[in-house]
């Protein structure tokens, strides 16, 4: 069914805007036409004409829109694979690939009775139809592995909202919650935390132009600064520092110690810290994580893959005489390239992701699950807009040691001990050093419950995990040189959200499979929305999720395959 539907003008709408919203596409305003002029307006055609060759419009015109039915979305269903990742993947052309849809921002401001999250203080859209504000003129948002803060921002025109002639500048303060809405409205795709706010003015042919660009992070970050000070010029500290003992005793009675119960004590620790006296901890963080994040760590901390436990006992003192930062305190004890923790909405809930890297393991036999489980999405040209890929031997790695900082296994104790032979545990890649030199990845644990040295059971279950994992950095890290990473751009589908890839899942892409390390969304007023795609480690897998050995692993036809894809293959 089609015909048409009158729509009366509004300050700030274009032409082209009104095209997006009800025809899929700013190139489309020439089918709308002018039913009625606003009073005191010249006719149509004497009119000047908007930078998209469109008619200027007034408010109070009415105009005639051409509607059509809606079309139906037709969702690709998730399909099992090895190990348990879904599968996602662009079927068809749908026809809104390259649309303009309506996202919406609810923006939650602090006032004297704190934060409402049931009642959002502004509602953004940019549905002309709607009752909310409407100017938004762009948003975007990005969340990477390795980065708990993530970062966001969006602008719209700093409009007049009460009798007052208070603007939305005066009224959305740093510090207030935004939450960002892509296809369902329901459950939103970003939680973030205002922390910056820019008024900018420009003169047009239209007059002037008031823009306000609020920037932030992820409201995880409120979790990942989260900081207690112990330094000794805040008035009663001491009470404090006494209880940095607490820690270490209540951490060494688990064993072992999962690493959700590490990074949930800790958090439980820290927050009690806090209230011992001002100043010490920013205080007023703790009622916006309770509200937007929740209270319990067991909620909002998800532990992903196989290995869900330390390696190793741990005792230490965590905190230091300055500042001491939670997130800070968590890598310490689950170091970088063998941990990643990064921030993601989940089912539209703020979570923090911890995992080991899911590079799959090597020992006995091999499991790769923690690789297969990951969703992987299939890329299409349907959605693809552009993409580069390279390798680099920039970064290289001939061997592959481990250390446990306060064990016999400690780094100088080690280098002490072996000065006049090899270290046996060192996994070498002995062909590549003839390439490449000995460029080792070491890797560095802290925090270790020293309860002996050399030649206990202890140390033997030492010695043994730091074998597995060299073997781990080994499969891990020694063939960087032959992956290909990149860049992709990708239509962002808002009717099928559920085929947009995200962070810390596959893509499948070129024979290969790539991992997502960094998604990046972006929207603008009256274009196709976008995610930019970071990829690493395009390698070809085996169906097991392990990579095949020497050339087999090694994407073929590079350039080949960028001309096919052109083609639509």
């Amino acid at each position: 069914m089609s015909g048409k539907m009158t729509y009366t003008v509004r300050p700030g709408n274009t032409l082209g805007g009104i095209a997006a919203t009800y025809l899929g596409s700013v190139e489309r305003w020439s089918e709308i036409t002018l039913m009625t002029a606003a009073p005191g307006t010249s006719p149509w055609d004497e009119r000047g004409h908007a930078p998209d060759g469109s008619p200027l419009i007034f408010p109070g015109d009415v105009l005639l829109v051409p509607v059509s039915a809606p079309m139906s979305p037709q969702p690709s269903p998730p399909e099992d694979i090895h190990g348990g990742g879904e599968i996602f993947r662009k079927r068809q052309w749908t026809g809104v690939e390259h649309q303009t849809p309506v996202p919406k921002l609810e923006i939650f401001t602090p006032t004297n009775d704190g934060y409402d999250p049931r009642n959002p203080d502004f509602i953004y859209t940019a549905d002309l139809r709607s009752d909310a504000y409407t100017k938004i003129l762009a948003f975007s948002f990005t969340e990477a592995v390795d980065d708990l803060s993530g970062s966001f921002g969006f602008t719209v025109e700093d409009e007049k909202v009460d009798g007052q002639g208070r603007t939305v500048f005066d009224l959305i303060p740093v510090r207030s919650v935004v939450k960002i809405y892509e296809g369902d409205k329901a459950r939103p795709v970003f939680v973030g935390i205002i922390r910056r706010r820019h008024l900018g003015m420009s003169m047009s042919s239209q007059g002037v132009k008031r823009t306000v660009t609020f920037n932030g992070k992820s409201i995880i970050s409120a979790i990942a600064e989260f900081t207690v000070s112990l330094d000794v010029r805040i008035q009663n500290v001491a009470d404090a520092m006494a209880k940095t003992k607490d820690l270490t005793a209540e951490l060494s009675r688990e064993n072992p110690l999962s690493i959700k119960r590490f990074m949930a004590i800790t958090w439980e620790h820290f927050k009690e810290v806090s209230t011992y006296t001002t100043g010490i901890s920013p205080v007023g963080l703790v009622e916006v994580i309770n509200r937007f994040i929740g209270e319990d760590p067991d909620t909002f901390i998800n532990i992903q893959g196989r290995d869900h436990y330390l390696r190793y006992n741990v005792a230490m003192v965590f905190y230091n005489a300055a500042n001491n930062v939670i997130a800070d305190t968590w890598r310490n004890i689950l170091p970088d390239r063998v941990y990643e923790f990064f921030s993601r909405c989940e089912n539209g809930e703020p979570r923090i992701i911890t995992r080991q890297v899911p590079f799959g393991d090597p020992n006995d036999g091999g499991n790769f699950l923690d690789w297969t489980n990951l969703p992987i999405y299939h890329v299409s040209p349907i959605s693809q807009t552009d993409h580069s890929l390279e390798q680099s031997d920039e970064e290289v790695y001939t061997a592959f040691v481990s250390y446990i900082i306060g064990s016999a296994r400690d780094r100088m104790f080690s280098m002490g001990a072996n000065q006049t032979s090899s270290d046996d545990l060192v996994r070498h890649d002995y062909e590549k050093q003839k390439l490449y030199g000995f460029r080792p990845l070491e890797l560095n644990f802290n925090g270790y419950a020293r309860r002996g040295n050399a030649g206990n059971a202890e140390m033997d279950s030492l010695t043994e995990a730091i074998r597995n994992l060299n073997e781990k950095a080994y499969y891990w890290y020694s063939r960087l040189d032959e992956m290909y990473s990149g860049t992709m751009m990708i239509c962002n589908d808002f009717n099928n959200p559920e085929t947009n890839p995200r962070v810390g899942c596959r893509a499948k892409f070129k024979g290969g499979e790539f991992y997502i390390t960094r998604t990046e969304h972006t929207w603008i007023y009256g274009k196709t929305p976008k995610i930019k795609l970071t990829l690493s480690r395009g390698m070809v897998y085996d169906g097991n999720g392990r990579m095949r050995p020497g050339a087999d692993g090694v994407l073929r036809h590079v350039g080949r395959r960028f001309r096919e894809l052109e083609r639509g293959e």
